[in-house]
């Protein structure tokens, strides 16, 4: 039976009584051990059908993070009669199982959002084009986020990542190609939401524009899309709870799907549906399908996100008239 206290429980603990900024420790709870946390739920009504089971859950859980799944199953500082430990525990693994579904979408489109930005500023504006602020419209916006980038390299350095040090030592600078896989999305956001519309390529067409077109979409949509998906892509990767989550950021929606807008998860996997049906239409239905199984028996939850009725209906019954296909060819130099 677990005796875990300190990092296990939601309050801080007294310890040697030395005071902080806000006071002294004085002010807050005493520490808790995990089996005094569980007799404290029970007290507020909480049911336990397993309480080994339940110790061994809080010695793992951080009581304050689980706490957050629990609020729904509360009332006047105690639970609604009949619930359980494990109704708290199935939302978290919910919970834990949809983010990391989230997590997988991402990524394709974390690393295409890098490549269309890459090559779209290098074959106009040549390899350091990153580093030009004429070509972006926020000038302390643009030095905020190369000093983003030289904090990366310096980091990547340290970890002696090879293909980082050949370029440096050859050519004193990182290419846009390169310094673009050490940028975290947020970076990438920021660059392309900064891009000027003095920045045209060839074509005639502006920069922000070229790289719009390739998801299929205007600027201010992906603008708009590339800050939000960096605000969910910092949930996931901070393991924080997305289900029941107010999304604090919101995305601009296309037309088509305003009428499913919240401030809750449903958004954010129609903004994921419509870059997929541009992008890689063949696995979005894929994806819904293990989505699916994943939310199986779990409708309350699925309101709960802004989920409407019909949801899976709605993820599979649009389609893009794109082939999801390129025609920009990549102009990245050898190493």
């Amino acid at each position: 039976m677990s005796t875990i206290d300190g990092n296990s429980t939601p309050h801080a603990s007294p310890g040697n009584g030395v005071a902080n900024q806000a006071g002294s420790f004085s002010s807050f709870k005493p520490s808790l051990t995990c089996n005094d946390q569980l007799s404290l739920m029970v007290s507020r009504g909480l049911r336990v059908n397993d309480r080994n089971e339940a110790l061994k859950r809080l010695s793992e859980l951080n009581y304050y993070r689980l706490r957050g799944y629990w609020l729904a199953f509360e009332k006047d500082d105690a639970f609604i009669e009949g619930t359980t430990f494990e109704d708290i525990t199935d939302v978290y693994d919910l919970d834990s199982k949809f983010r990391r579904w989230v997590w997988a979408a991402l990524e394709p489109i974390e690393i295409k959002a890098r490549t269309t930005l890459a090559q779209h500023l290098s074959m106009t504006y040549g390899p350091l084009a990153h580093l030009n602020r004429g070509l972006f419209n926020n000038a302390s916006m643009h030095a905020e986020s190369i000093n983003n980038v030289r904090r990366e390299i310096e980091q990547a350095r340290k970890n002696k990542v090879p293909c980082l040090l050949h370029n440096l030592e050859k050519y004193g600078e990182l290419p846009i190609w390169a310094a673009v896989e050490i940028m975290s999305l947020g970076t990438v956001s920021k660059l392309y939401g900064n891009l000027s519309n003095t920045a045209v390529n060839k074509n005639e067409t502006t920069v922000a524009k070229a790289i719009a077109e390739e998801f299929g979409l205007k600027p201010h949509a992906l603008k708009s899309w590339l800050r939000h998906l960096t605000y969910v892509r910092n949930i996931c990767g901070h393991h924080s709870r997305l289900y029941n989550r107010v999304m604090t950021n919101r995305p601009t929606l296309l037309k088509a799907d305003k009428p499913y807008a919240s401030n809750k998860q449903f958004p954010t996997l129609l903004v994921l549906m419509r870059i997929y049906q541009n992008s890689w239409p063949e696995k979005w239905n894929e994806m819904v399908n293990e989505l699916d199984r994943i939310m199986s028996g779990h409708d309350a939850a699925l309101r709960s996100m802004g989920f409407p009725d019909n949801w899976k209906q709605v993820l599979t019954s649009s389609r893009s008239n794109r082939s999801g296909k390129s025609n920009v060819r990549c102009s990245h130099a050898p190493a």
